[in-house]
């Protein structure tokens, strides 16, 4: 099949009535007489085909079209465009949209091209013209009754997305509301790369702070903590602040609260990194334990307690808990599988974490990150 050209729309010949300036040159009225009269009704269709162009506003909150159309002098044998009429919407807001959704579906079947009148019209002209993409317009079948169309030349939901975006065919025409919609889609994806390389640039800043504390000979406890504190995307990107010294009640006090994107919460309790996990015999350490005892507490508690709990600090539901303690090098090989064990017998519920494991956590996340 031949590809159609942007010229190829102009071979077809067409004609369509053009409305006269006043007064009529007398030699053309007596013309005009011997023409057969087609009644002096002219339809929606044949306005549309006639029209130049369709300018949306919207005034005394209701939409209107105002029509240019061709008007010829037959004194001077000129033709010019004026806006020669307005068409104007009324209705609930159903029959408003369905008859905004109808007009744009004829002026685009007939390549008519469609402005909006001022920069504030711009989205409303947009919601009706996206409503047309996706739903098609309604017209009179043959029955009298209504029959959903879809232009067979208008664009789809997936001309938008910005893959194609960047393979858009100029033959076709692209209308003031495309470009509304194209310029929205571009700057949402232009605001999702600017966060991704927030996301990075902070990420990697925060990996750089903690494996200069960790490297540093005489570790410094409270500048450990602190950079933990203060970098939360260590844990991973969805978590944006920490919370210190929240209080649950009157009996606990939380160390650490994490909070996520989704507001959501989880609880983090930070140990030195100078801390053993297990004794010489292999059991968990006093401090392990002492630490996973607190986050059992505190989880606990946010679950016999959900309204108050949500009450003073709301997304705190059902919290994850982690423990970030200890360094790589105090485990044998033995104790790295009873680490592993011991996570797993908390099922997701708490995460006990070595200051190594964390850092090589945000370096995977890294890596997953610059991959996408």
């Amino acid at each position: 099949m031949k590809a159609k050209t942007r010229l190829s729309r102009w071979r077809k010949k067409e004609h369509f009535p053009v409305p006269f300036d006043e007064p009529v040159d007398s030699a053309i009225q007596k013309i005009i007489d011997k023409q057969p009269k087609k009644g002096e009704n002219i339809s929606n269709v044949e306005i549309t085909q006639l029209a130049r162009e369709f300018i949306f506003d919207w005034k005394k909150s209701q939409p209107v079209f105002h029509i240019i159309t061709p008007v010829f002098n037959t004194k001077k044998l000129l033709l010019r465009y004026e806006h020669s009429l307005d068409l104007n919407i009324s209705g609930n807001p159903d029959e408003i949209e369905k008859e905004v959704v109808n007009t744009l579906g004829l002026a685009v079947a007939f390549d008519i091209p469609i402005f909006p009148n001022r920069q504030s019209v711009e989205k409303k002209l947009a919601y009706y013209y996206q409503k047309l993409l996706r739903n098609g317009f309604t017209a009179p079948g043959k029955d009298g009754k209504d029959v959903r169309l879809k232009p067979a030349n208008s664009k789809q939901d997936e001309d938008f997305t910005i893959e194609n975006i960047t393979k858009i065919d100029l033959t076709r025409y692209w209308s003031p509301s495309d470009l509304y919609i194209i310029k929205n889609v571009v700057s949402s994806e232009l605001q999702k790369l600017n966060s991704a390389q927030r996301t990075l640039a902070n990420l990697e800043a925060a990996i750089s702070e903690l494996e200069s504390e960790l490297s540093t000979q005489n570790r410094n406890e409270n500048n450990l903590q602190k950079c933990l504190t203060n970098n939360p995307i260590l844990l991973g990107v969805e978590y944006i602040k920490v919370i210190p010294k929240h209080r649950l009640g009157s009996e606990y006090e939380v160390d650490y609260a994490l909070v996520q994107y989704s507001g959501l919460i989880d609880l983090m309790e930070i140990e030195s990194s100078n801390l053993p996990l297990f004794s010489i015999s292999g059991d968990p350490s006093k401090y392990l334990v002492h630490a996973e005892q607190q986050l059992i507490n505190w989880i606990d508690w946010v679950e016999k307690n959900n309204s108050y709990a949500r009450a003073k600090l709301e997304g705190l539901l059902t919290p994850k808990g982690y423990i970030i303690i200890g360094r790589e090098h105090s485990l044998t090989d033995e104790k790295r599988a009873s680490l592993v064990r011991r996570n797993k017998a908390f099922n997701g519920v708490i995460t006990i974490l070595t200051y190594d494991d964390l850092l090589k956590k945000a370096k995977s996340i890294l890596q997953i990150l610059k991959r996408q």
